[in-house]
């Protein structure tokens, strides 16, 4: 009987210890779990924030993905520039020069073509006012040459407005039209000129309320665009112009 109880108290040990194993395998799961869970939570929390703080240290991040394809391609505004070159070479009857910045101007275009898509009959054009330039500036054929590269200058500046402008594309235009005044007063075309001052009136409206801050300048050029309204004679045309395209320069250096 002793050994039967001895056995018994033996085994109730044994149980005690298990049940008090299996007690403590239980709590250090639950620990356990509930330690990964507040882990995973502080991970995920964690890396929320540094995704935010990411974010708040980039706030232009997804923007500027955006406007790098924005940017005008160099080819484009280089071929505006070349265009304008043998504008002023032309004018000068430098034909030695004009040659040189026309075969620039050629390679740039054909880089254009390249760099500017979905823009083929934006591009066509361009070509097109190409051609008829370096057939005038083979003839030396001062009016047709200016005229064709001024037109240059006006498709690149058609062009650009695809993209974000740090000068509005206006400011261009103006210059544009600056150069058409010397071309028809230079053809005697009055209806021409009238023509370019009523575009250069449109266009100056609507660049002036983004030059308003600047009274001085803005007063400049309401007078200039006054008095190319006003002009009888290509002589007048041509004076005015050359003021025109001096304030041109300065409406573009306010906003860089």
């Amino acid at each position: 009987m002793n050994t039967v109880f001895k056995t018994r108290h033996t085994h109730g040990r044994w149980n005690m210890a298990a049940l008090g194993v299996a007690a403590l395998l239980a709590f250090l799961m639950i620990w356990l779990n509930a330690c990964s869970s507040v882990s995973t939570g502080a991970k995920t929390s964690k890396a929320a924030t540094s995704t935010t703080s990411t974010q708040s240290a980039r706030p232009g991040s997804a923007h500027a993905a955006v406007s790098a394809d924005e940017i005008v391609p160099a080819s484009l505004s280089a071929a505006g520039e070349y265009g304008e070159n043998v504008y002023d070479h032309a004018k000068a009857n430098d034909w030695k020069n004009a040659d040189v910045k026309l075969a620039a101007l050629r390679d740039a275009v054909k880089k254009v073509r390249t760099d500017v898509k979905n823009k083929s009959a934006a591009v066509d054009r361009i070509d097109g006012h190409v051609a008829s330039l370096d057939r005038a500036v083979t003839a030396k054929d001062r009016q047709a040459a200016m005229r064709e590269a001024n037109q240059v200058t006006l498709d690149v500046a058609d062009m650009t407005t695809a993209y974000k402008l740090s000068v509005p594309v206006e400011v261009t235009k103006l210059d544009y039209y600056g150069r058409e005044l010397e071309v028809w007063a230079q053809a005697q075309d009055a209806s021409k000129l009238q023509g370019t001052a009523r575009e250069m009136r449109r266009t100056w409206a609507s660049l002036r309320p983004s030059v308003e801050a600047h009274a001085t300048e803005a007063k400049k050029f309401d007078a200039l665009v006054a008095q190319v309204e006003s002009a009888k004679t290509p002589a007048d045309y041509t004076r005015v112009a050359t003021h025109v395209l001096t304030e041109v320069d300065n409406l573009e250096k306010l906003f860089h």
